[in-house]
């Protein structure tokens, strides 16, 4: 195994374990992601990646790119982000850049939103980088990021809020189908139904204020959304219609 020098011989060294892993070589690999639409991963393409050949002035005669990142994960049945940040494998991310030297989970964080733009101190520390992009005059790089990063943490939370829901929605139905409608049990599960729904709610309600698409729900989480006026703009949330069978809409 070759020295990490930078992201793509840590993506090189993955790329081979898991190759290696599923018992395929080189040709085959290149195979499957021709099969995938990525005929220009061939093996010479897959070797010069995996061996990290360098040039006379020692940089990467073949560097990963981003879409081949994805097309690799996805042939090798492997999360992107782990062939790039190998939790569990290495202590910390080659880069000549200011941030290199992290931990992989905290680049994996950064990566989705949840921490700060940092670099590793000369004490060995992370500390987020608030200084300034392009001059001293120019915009605190710590500031911007708590601004861009907000869908990240707006679509977690439509993400957890969607997961209640769907459990107090499931809930209430089967009350329903046990105990009736006007059953104690059933008016409890509906109340609970109703406190999520409110949550889903005023998420997707500020989507629509920051401009965020937001999915297709259920239609009785629409509907009961719209009655009860849950939503600043109700027309904004559509219903889920899935295809048919044959594939038309």
């Amino acid at each position: 195994m070759h020295s990490h020098a930078n992201l793509s011989d840590v993506t090189a060294d993955q790329i081979r374990k898991h190759r290696t892993r599923l018992g395929l070589n080189r040709e085959q690999l290149a195979e499957e992601c021709a099969r995938l639409g990525a005929p220009e991963l061939t093996y010479a393409a897959i070797t010069n990646i995996e061996t990290g050949r360098r040039d006379k002035d020692g940089k990467r005669r073949r560097e990963v790119t981003i879409d081949e990142l994805m097309t690799f994960a996805y042939a090798l049945g492997v999360p992107p982000m782990l062939l790039m940040l190998p939790l569990g494998s290495i202590d910390t991310v080659p880069s000549p850049a200011r941030w290199g030297g992290l931990h992989p989970h905290y680049l994996w964080r950064w990566i989705t939103g949840e921490e700060p733009p940092a670099y590793r101190g000369e004490d060995g520390k992370t500390y987020a980088d608030g200084s300034n992009i392009g001059s001293d005059a120019g915009p605190d790089r710590l500031e911007i990021w708590q601004r861009v990063s907000v869908p990240a943490e707006v679509y977690r939370s439509l993400q957890t809020t969607q997961a209640a829901l769907t459990k107090a929605s499931n809930d209430h139905h089967f009350a329903q189908a046990r105990h009736g409608e006007d059953a104690k049990q059933t008016r409890a599960a509906r109340g609970v139904y109703l406190d999520r729904l409110q949550e889903f709610a005023a998420v997707l309600n500020e989507m629509t204020e920051l401009g965020l698409r937001i999915p297709a729900c259920r239609p009785k989480w629409v509907n009961d959304m719209r009655q009860f006026e849950m939503l600043s703009r109700p027309e904004a949330v559509q219903i889920f219609e899935p295809k048919n069978e044959e594939g038309g809409e």
